[in-house]
């Protein structure tokens, strides 16, 4: 057992150390789960009226969490607070929607037979959470296997621990108020404590995260054969018809590719722009962009913080070098600011093309890049050359031709005329290597499910 050591990335000092979770902890924590079933046993309406509590809570600890975001991965203060408001909502949305997801399914019923799906709990579900949204993904990831019955057991981010802890503080005293000790617990620790969790006798796991987090889980969790739902990022495309609201494309667009310093898994990544309106949308990215103010995360006018984590930083930082070294061109921004702190000036990038890293890898940064292009079907190629495929958005007045692009774009969800997060009830997640399985709808509840053929014959 070690210790967790957080640091603050607009300051560069230690911001706490917490103590890892030793090799018995894991396995005492999984053992209890996988022993106690009270949860499970309540109804999904009761389990409901109980889960409801824990967004009042949520909401009482907004300015808190916030605040330790801010100093923890650097998230402006106004940010963080936006963050738990939207995990406060998908709380509440889950608790409206999961009784009518998970309620028996009649497939066939005649005057001979009577063909139902059951939907019940699959046991233990481990989850491994990110650094980058610790309240909002956490929290989406955490309710619906709660709400279906099943007991979770929880590994936040080593790089967002005491959000973790302040979580898990929120579950300890929703304990206090109905909920069993059993049905949620948490992990504190890096790499080694989420291959441990993903090795032990639980039924599932579920994990936000990069490509080689999902493989390392999958070849960890394969030998006992577990469930797995893996959101694995995006290089998320953006592409501007000739006929485009040219203002509002770029403004959101900015938007999308700066929040949370870039490091959102459904960001705008790439650009590909038609030749007619090329030269006035970076005009206007590059406005957009001067807008953005970038400095302390407890400032209440900062819009951009720093990098959570030191590594992000250098990794944008050598795909930018990367582009450049290739012929690119920065337009403003895409450079290191500030004596202290993982602070970049967001940046619009152009003369970029499919050779570079930055229109090919994650970049997950406050970069935009932007591609001139000619004809449709270059631009469809162009978005569909990725082994990435979480969302796009396909920007013009056309909607009927808009559609019909948005079909052809090898994505899980892709927006007309905006970019981003759908609502609950919208199955979410990727193509190719973006990940396994879709959360957040029907579809995505009943992943947390084992899922029961009920055979009637009438006599």
């Amino acid at each position: 057992m070690g210790n967790v050591i957080s640091i603050n990335p607009a300051t560069e000092e230690v911001y706490g150390e917490l103590d890892e979770s030793s090799d018995s902890e894991i396995l005492e924590k999984v053992k209890y789960a996988t022993e106690n079933k009270e949860w499970g046993k309540k109804s999904v309406f009761e389990r409901v009226e109980i889960i409801k509590i824990l967004a009042e809570l949520l909401d009482l600890k907004k300015e808190e969490l916030a605040r330790i975001m801010a100093l923890e991965i650097g998230k402006p203060l106004k940010a963080g607070r936006h963050e738990v408001e939207i995990a406060k909502k998908r709380i509440l949305d889950y608790c409206n929607f999961v009784p009518e997801f998970i309620e028996d399914e009649i497939l066939f019923d005649s005057q001979i037979e009577r063909n139902i799906a059951v939907f019940e709990q699959i046991g233990c579900v481990g989850i491994i959470s990110p650094w980058n949204a610790p309240v909002f993904v956490s929290l989406a990831m955490i309710i619906p296997p709660l709400l279906c019955g099943n007991n979770v057991i929880w590994k936040p981010s080593e790089y967002a621990s005491f959000t973790g802890l302040c979580i898990n503080n929120l579950f300890d005293n929703l304990k206090k108020l109905g909920l069993p000790w059993s049905s949620f617990q948490s992990l504190i620790g890096g790499k080694d404590v989420g291959r441990k969790l993903a090795e032990s006798d639980i039924n599932m796991v579920a994990l936000t995260g990069s490509i080689k987090a999902g493989k390392d889980v999958i070849k960890t969790g394969a030998e006992k054969l577990h469930r797995f739902i893996l959101e694995l990022g995006g290089k998320d495309c953006a592409i501007i018809l000739k006929d485009a609201y040219v203002d509002g494309a770029a403004r959101d667009i900015v938007k999308s590719s700066t929040m949370y310093t870039g490091q959102v898994c459904f960001g705008v990544e790439r650009v590909y722009c038609h030749a007619l309106l090329y030269e006035r949308f970076i005009e206007k990215c590059v406005e957009e962009t001067k807008k953005l103010k970038v400095g302390d995360p407890l400032d209440e006018e900062t819009d951009i913080g720093p990098f959570s984590v030191k590594f992000q930083m250098d990794k944008v930082f050598s795909h930018i070098n990367d582009a450049i070294s290739k012929g690119a061109k920065l337009l403003i921004g895409g450079r290191r600011i500030y004596d202290k702190g993982y602070f970049m000036a967001p940046g619009v990038m152009v003369n970029v093309n499919h050779g570079m890293k930055i229109m090919k890898e994650e970049t997950f940064g406050p970069i935009t890049p932007i591609m001139k292009f000619y004809d449709i079907e270059d631009a469809i190629k162009l978005a569909n050359d990725s082994d990435y495929g979480l969302t796009a958005s396909v920007w013009t007045r056309d909607l009927i031709i808009g559609e019909e692009v948005a079909r052809k774009i090898e994505a899980g969800t892709v927006g007309i005329n905006r970019h981003g997060m759908s609502k609950v009830g919208c199955p979410w997640g990727g193509y190719k290597q973006s990940g396994i399985g879709r959360i957040y709808s029907k579809e995505g509840i009943r992943e947390f499910c084992n899922v029961k053929h009920v055979w009637v014959v009438k006599n």
